[in-house]
């Protein structure tokens, strides 16, 4: 007997069992219902609207995640980054008074900066006021050899001579200021010790102490060297700044740094400049100070640039050109804050 009526002889005898193919086509059917169900308040499956409506589930899923992201982290030492710092936490002291001129009288202070204590000195002119204030910034001197009333001193006291408030900071790393670990950082650190001594004045400017007289929305920023480059910085961040007087400063070499970010931006300073260099200088090229001096021209910038023949890097005291430096200093100055 052959497969076939083999098996046709049982299902008619009724030996065959059907209960398992009854329950397989059962849950298929059941199936088949719970999904017309769960379908039945939806648009059509295979409809174009279907198609719209999946796209837009997807966007509305999508989107929180991507407006969720968090955004770059900016540099600590780029220009944005110091534009969100607070400034001036802490107090300012005055340790003492430390001399006594005709003219002026010099206190010695110290002020907290990131978790360091900064040293300076503060000439004050004799006389009522108001006094416009100036920040001096002197360049770099080694450590070993630096000292408190350093060869900037002469011109602080030269334009404090004339009725004007010098803040001249010992900056970090030059002694007895703290002195962290150097690095790196595109001059942040010491714009950061400007900018903490210039709020705090600003806060005591006013006040029963030696800035009673200071008149702090007259202001005015000098540097050499260094300082001159930490003096562009500055400007850059403080638009009340009136007058910037650079002495053969480091104008390019911390733009050009490899961490890639611009150290000052002159197209958003608007103070005037006077700008200064010997023709004999060793040290920073004359080229840069050429440079900006191009670049202020074509940016329509207030500007005046002077070349003294034979001179280094920090112009000789004997001669005629030293004088003349602090002559234009002072009448630059005095044009803009007075």
């Amino acid at each position: 007997m052959n497969l076939y009526n083999f098996n046709q002889n049982k299902l008619e005898l009724g030996l065959i069992d059907l209960t398992y193919d009854e329950q397989y086509m059962k849950k298929l059917l059941i199936l088949f219902v719970l999904m017309i169900i769960i379908l039945g308040g939806c648009t059509p499956l295979f409809s174009s609207s279907a198609s719209i409506v999946a796209d837009e589930e997807i966007v509305a899923t999508i989107t929180p995640i991507a407006t969720a992201l968090p955004s770059p982290t900016l540099s600590p030492y780029s220009i944005e980054a110091l534009e969100e710092r607070t400034y001036g936490e802490g107090d300012l002291n005055v340790e003492y008074l430390w001399e006594r001129n005709e003219d002026f009288v010099r206190y010695y202070i110290t002020y907290p900066s990131d978790g360091l204590t900064i040293h300076g000195f503060i000439d004050v002119p004799e006389g009522e006021g108001p006094f416009p204030v100036v920040i001096a910034l002197h360049g770099y001197i080694p450590a070993s050899e630096y000292e408190t009333l350093d060869y900037s001193t002469r011109y602080a006291d030269s334009i404090a001579r004339q009725g004007y408030i010098v803040l001249h900071p010992n900056m970090r790393n030059f002694p007895p200021s703290d002195s962290p670990e150097r690095i790196r950082d595109s001059l942040t650190g010491y714009t950061v010790d400007v900018m903490n001594l210039l709020a705090l004045v600003r806060n005591m400017a006013g006040h029963e102490g030696i800035f009673e007289n200071a008149d702090i929305e007259r202001l005015g920023i000098w540097g050499h060297s260094l300082g001159g480059g930490i003096a562009l910085r500055v400007a850059t961040l403080v638009d009340d700044i009136d007058a910037i007087v650079l002495y053969a400063a480091v104008t390019q070499r911390y733009n050009d740094d490899p961490i890639g970010l611009p150290v000052y931006d002159l197209r958003v300073i608007d103070a005037p400049f006077s700008i200064h260099h010997g023709t004999e200088d060793d040290t920073v090229s004359i080229s840069w100070t050429e440079t900006i001096c191009s670049t202020l021209e074509n940016l329509g910038k207030t500007h005046q640039c002077f070349y003294y023949e034979g001179q280094p890097h920090t112009f000789l005291r004997q001669g005629s050109s030293d004088a003349l430096f602090i002559q234009r200093t002072v009448a630059f100055f005095n044009e803009y804050l007075k």
